[in-house]
């Protein structure tokens, strides 16, 4: 059985590249704590990653342009990671969550990945349920520097050897 990962997509929203224009934009929705230039450093990195072929950002808007939710994909030596993977809070609970991570997939596979992990803060069950559901299993945790101080984070993988290619 295909994980639900590993799914087309099927969002009425639109998924698009992240720009370095949205950073004004995606601090407001989606990370109000953090600082403009946190944001604006965190896209310029990622940007930088997808030029050289290393990983890429995603926003998914609203029908009038905002984005509402944001994630990311790394290309690292021995697996890829989705990171910083955010909906605004008064889009959660609509699926918008599975639609980003499904999208972030679909490009992952196109570079070859064969085996993808995604961090959760032990304090979000939410999030570690949610990749649960899509396939991902329980790997290991480390203690990291948050947000909100230091946390211990649960990393779950999905090994993609075998799996079948995901389809757009």
């Amino acid at each position: 059985m295909t994980p639900i990962a590993l799914h087309p997509p099927t969002t009425t929203l639109p998924i698009r590249p992240v720009a370095i224009s949205d950073t004004d934009l995606l601090r407001a929705c989606c990370w109000p704590n953090r600082s403009f230039m946190t944001v604006y450093n965190q896209i310029a990195r990622v940007i930088r990653n997808e030029q050289e072929g290393r990983g890429f950002g995603l926003v998914l808007t609203s029908l009038q342009g905002i984005p509402i939710a944001y994630g990311q994909f790394t290309l690292w030596p021995t697996c890829g990671e989705i990171s910083d993977l955010v909906v605004a809070e008064p889009y959660r609970g609509q699926g918008l969550g599975t639609q980003m991570i499904q999208t972030l997939m679909t490009r992952a596979l196109r570079l070859g990945v064969r085996e993808v992990e995604i961090g959760a803060a032990v304090s979000n069950a939410r999030a570690a349920a949610l990749y649960r559901r899509l396939g991902f299993q329980d790997s290991h945790h480390l203690t990291m520097h948050l947000e909100h101080g230091t946390e211990k984070v649960l990393f779950l993988r999905l090994s993609l050897d075998g799996s079948p290619e995901a389809v757009e």
